[in-house]
């Protein structure tokens, strides 16, 4: 029977599909075929550490503040803005006299909500921005954000994350909540008042998370009439249509990161716009030896071992989920197809890949993406991208993971190959 490569990529395609690790699709060859199975795990890689510090970080539903130095991955700041919208629907009527402002930052317990030390004081500082925040701008997590903020915090608050389990309270200046009751009452709200930015106080040893959903970022501007006792609030929280982003700052003076030597044996991935890991796979050019009517690559699995030990995973719990993208030259985004899911309703979604907790691992199947590679160095084409691992959550998780890289003696980073090798 005479077979063709075209015949091999559409049968490796199909054979991607599945999750089995070993001699995947032989029940499918033709008994006539005499195929000969080869597995293989000696495919040269390379894997670096490259920073991530340009990230698309607005409208996020998770948003993150505080500091934290890690063992192994030094310092993060995180901060960010957001606009709020009189949500409550309340009103100030005319003579409305301000009683207190109370800012509630909300914490989000459906999931690990404090990275860093939960025993010690932290503090937040609460800014008032100095320009309008808009919906539809593209912010980045690198934004400079500091040069729209007041000169001096309006709050602080200081928690201890095992004290302070579901929610941060801020006392705001009565001042404050007599400039939100007329611009309230001016059509001019929204030109008047821009939002506040949250930014790790001076005393700080964690990072938290909270969410903007059912109003877990709000505060309630209490008010009086004039002769009456009792006092009524309006509450101003961070709707889904307003602007909102997250900020990070990394310093790793005195770590490993970002450290991209060949002989390096363990490479690291982090959240919060850290890093990511890149992958040289070019050493599968071996197979182009191959005549292309011969050969069909069955199974492509790359596998990542995580450092159980440095990682201290019992503490820092590794990143749950990764996903593979491309990397133009020019550092835009390449989403590959394999990686892409497409529900009922015809839109699009990236896939991500799960933590392995009993291999304590990450296993990416990677055969469309080698079937493509190897069909470029065939046609004497280098690819014009590069692949890298990115943390799922870029932006709105902190986790972080360090891994075993090619170099490393014991469960390195290995590429598994299995290909089929026709008899003429």
């Amino acid at each position: 029977m005479n077979k063709h490569f075209v015949y091999a990529i559409a049968a490796a395609a199909l054979l991607s599909a599945c999750d089995n690790d070993e001699n995947m699709g032989t029940e499918l060859m033709p008994e006539t075929d005499h195929p000969t199975i080869v597995v293989t795990d000696t495919i040269d890689i390379k894997a670096e550490t490259l920073l991530d510090d340009n990230v698309y970080s607005a409208h996020q539903s998770h948003l993150l503040v505080g500091n934290y130095t890690d063992p192994v991955f030094g310092k993060t700041d995180a901060a960010f803005f957001a606009k709020f919208s009189n949500t409550s629907y309340g009103k100030f009527p005319a003579g409305s006299i301000c009683d207190s402002v109370i800012l509630t930052l909300g914490l989000d317990t459906t999931a690990t909500h404090v990275y860093g030390d939960t025993l010690a004081k932290s503090s937040i500082d609460v800014y008032t921005l100095t320009s309008k925040i808009f919906p539809d701008t593209s912010y980045y997590s690198n934004f400079k954000y500091k040069e729209i903020i007041s000169d001096s915090p309006i709050a602080t608050a200081d928690f201890i994350p095992t004290q302070n389990k579901k929610e941060i309270k801020f006392s705001l200046p009565i001042d404050f909540g007599k400039k939100v009751i007329n611009c309230s009452r001016d059509t001019t709200f929204d030109a008047n008042f821009f939002g506040l930015c949250f930014i790790p106080g001076s005393e700080s040893s964690c990072i938290v998370k909270t969410s903007r959903n059912n109003n877990n970022i709000k505060y309630c501007v209490y008010y009086h009439l004039k002769g009456d006792t009792a006092s009524t609030a309006v509450t101003f929280s961070v709707a889904s249509t307003n602007a909102c982003a997250s900020f990070f700052n990394h310093d790793y003076t005195g770590t490993n990161i970002p450290s991209n030597s060949e002989s390096d044996s363990l490479v690291y991935i982090q959240s919060m716009s850290g890093t990511k890991i890149k992958i040289d796979l070019s050493d599968i050019r071996k197979f182009c030896k191959f005549d292309q009517n011969r050969i069909s690559i069955m199974r492509a699995d790359l596998i990542f071992p995580v450092d159980s030990v440095l990682s201290d995973i019992k503490t820092f719990a590794p990143i749950n989920q990764i996903t593979c993208l491309g990397n133009n030259k020019d550092g835009s985004i390449i989403y590959f197809e394999e990686f892409l899911t497409k529900d009922s309703y015809g839109g699009t979604s990236l896939r991500s890949i799960s933590f392995e907790t009993k291999r304590c691992r990450y296993h990416i199947n990677l055969t469309t993406r080698i079937i493509e590679l190897l069909k470029a160095y065939n046609n004497n084409i280098e690819p014009e991208y590069d692949i890298c691992i990115y943390p799922y959550e870029r932006t709105s998780d902190f986790s972080r993971t360090v891994i075993n890289a090619p170099s490393k003696k014991s469960a390195p980073m290995k590429l598994v190959v299995q290909y089929t090798v026709f008899e003429k």
